[in-house]
C-alpha cells in the first residue's frame, strides 16, 4: 500500500530533554510524538492566529493523525527500533527470532503467559544493531530474518557545556553539560501521515524543534510499503511501532487474547504542559519494538491503537507480524 510520509530534517543541532527540572548533566533523549504535534501545530497556530484551545480540539478530534517518530538516513531510508523478539548470537553474530514456548508459562498480573524460546539458546544477547530498515522490517513481518550489519548514516551525538542564567546573569554552581543530536545532511525524523483533514502539513514549510528551538524543514512524500498489511493467521505477533501506555504496566486492561510478551524494559517519558508552561508528570510506557503474541483478533478498542491511554497521539500503533 502507498502511505504518505512526513520527513522532518533539522538544519542545525537539536536536543531534547526529559520533562523535569534542571540537571547538571543531561543526556539527549529521543523525542516522543507530542514534541512533533506541538511543533507542527504551534507553527499552524502562529500562522492562522489560533488559540491553544483550537490546537487541543484538533488533537482530541484526531483531525491530524501522525505516527512516529522514526529516523531517516541520508538516502531517506526509514529506520525503526529492532523488535524485542530478535536476539543475536554473541560469537557467530547470527540473528534469531523468538517463538512461543508452550511448555513453559508464568503469571503476570493474574494473567498466564507462555515463555519465548529460540532455535539456539546459547550465547544469545541483545543485538548490537538497535535500528532496522523498512525493508528489514518487512521481511520480519513475513517471518523471515534478513538483517544486514550496516550502520545507517543518520546523526552524531555531540556535547555542549553551558551556564544556567537568571535575569541574564550566571547562576552560581549551575555549570552543566548537555548532549544533543547533529543530523547528517538530508537525514532526520520521519512520520507516517494517517489523516490531515485541515491540510495543515501543506501550509507549513519549517518548524522549530528541541530545547533551543532549532529550525527543521518539512517534506511530504509517498512511499510503498507492506508493513501495515494484515496477517491472516489467527496466531500472530503485534509489534509496537510507537510506545503504549497500559494502566497495569506491561499488560493492557483487556488482555484475554494475549498469550506471550517480548517487551523492552519500560521507559519514563513526559509531556510539556503547554497550558501551564511547565513540565508535566513523568509516566511509564512500554517502548516501541515490544511484541505481543495473540491467538485471535481483538474485538475491543485495541483494533487501531494498542494502548489504554493517549490514542489521540497515536500511542500503541502496531503492525502484525508472522510467528
Amino acid at each position: 500500500m502507498k502511505i504518505k510520509t512526513l520527513y522532518i530534517k533539522p538544519i542545525d543541532y537539536v536536543g531534547f530533554r526529559k520533562s523535569k527540572t534542571f540537571s547538571h548533566s543531561e543526556e539527549a533523549i529521543f523525542p516522543n510524538i507530542k514534541t512533533f504535534y506541538g511543533a507542527i501545530l504551534g507553527a499552524y497556530l502562529r500562522k492562522n492566529n489560533l488559540k491553544p484551545s483550537d490546537i487541543e480540539e484538533i488533537i482530541n478530534s484526531k483531525k491530524l493523525k501522525i505516527v512516529g517518530p522514526f529516523l531517516s538516513d541520508v538516502n531517506e531510508n526509514i529506520y525503526f527500533k529492532i523488535p524485542a523478539i530478535i536476539k543475536q548470537n554473541e560469537e557467530t553474530k547470527e540473528y534469531f527470532k523468538g517463538k512461543i514456548d508452550e511448555n513453559f508459562s508464568f503469571v503476570v498480573n493474574s494473567k498466564e503467559l507462555y515463555g519465548i524460546k529460540y532455535d539456539s539458546m546459547r550465547n544469545l544477547k541483545e543485538p548490537k544493531k538497535s535500528l532496522i530498515s523498512l525493508n528489514e522490517l518487512e521481511e520480519i513481518k513475513k517471518g523471515n530474518i534478513a538483517i544486514e550489519d550496516t550502520i545507517p548514516e543518520i546523526f552524531n551525538r555531540e556535547e555542549k557545556i553551558g551556564i544556567a542564567l537568571e535575569n541574564r546573569k550566571s547562576k552560581e554552581g549551575m555549570l552543566y553539560s548537555y548532549s544533543y543530536f547533529r543530523f547528517k545532511e538530508n537525514a532526520g525524523f520521519v512520520l507516517f501521515v494517517e489523516k490531515d483533514e485541515l491540510n495543515i502539513l501543506n501550509e507549513i514549510d519549517y518548524i522549530t524543534l528541541g530545547t533551543k528551538g532549532k529550525l527543521a524543514k518539512l517534506e511530504i512524500k509517498e512511499i510503498e510499503t507492506t508493513i501495515f498489511d494484515k496477517v491472516p493467521d489467527s496466531k500472530k505477533g503485534l509489534m509496537l511501532l510507537t510506545p503504549a501506555y497500559f494502566y497495569n504496566g506491561v499488560l493492557p486492561i483487556n488482555n484475554e487474547n494475549i498469550i506471550a510478551v517480548a517487551n523492552y524494559k519500560p521507559e519514563n517519558i513526559g509531556f510539556w504542559n503547554l497550558k501551564n508552561k511547565k513540565p508535566g508528570e513523568l509516566f511509564k510506557v512500554v517502548p516501541s519494538g515490544s511484541v505481543y503474541y495473540i491467538n485471535s483478533e481483538f474485538n475491543n478498542e485495541y483494533k487501531h491503537n494498542f494502548t489504554d491511554k493517549f490514542s489521540e497521539y497515536n500511542f500503541g500503533k502496531y503492525i502484525e507480524i508472522k510467528l
